[in-house]
């Protein structure tokens, strides 16, 4: 499952409302390793500037979704 396509859709059905973000940890290495990311993929999600959530490995839009309404209130 690529996680790409899914996270532009819930891009655009967030838009304004939320931001995603993404970086490739071959390039961005030291971030990565600065935010404890294990694995790929990795969804860290950020209210207020604290983590308040993270999701390891590929996962579906209900998913992702249900992350984003449960831990930012969106």
């Amino acid at each position: 499952m690529r996680l790409a396509p899914v996270l532009e859709q819930v891009a655009g059905e967030y838009k304004g409302r939320l931001k995603i973000v993404g970086a490739d940890v071959e390039v961005a290495g030291d971030t990565a390793a600065g935010l404890g990311i294990m694995g790929i993929p990795t969804l860290v999600f950020y209210k207020g500037g604290q983590e308040v959530h993270r999701i390891v490995g590929a996962v579906d839009r209900t998913r992702i979704v249900k992350a984003i309404k449960d831990n930012l209130g969106i």
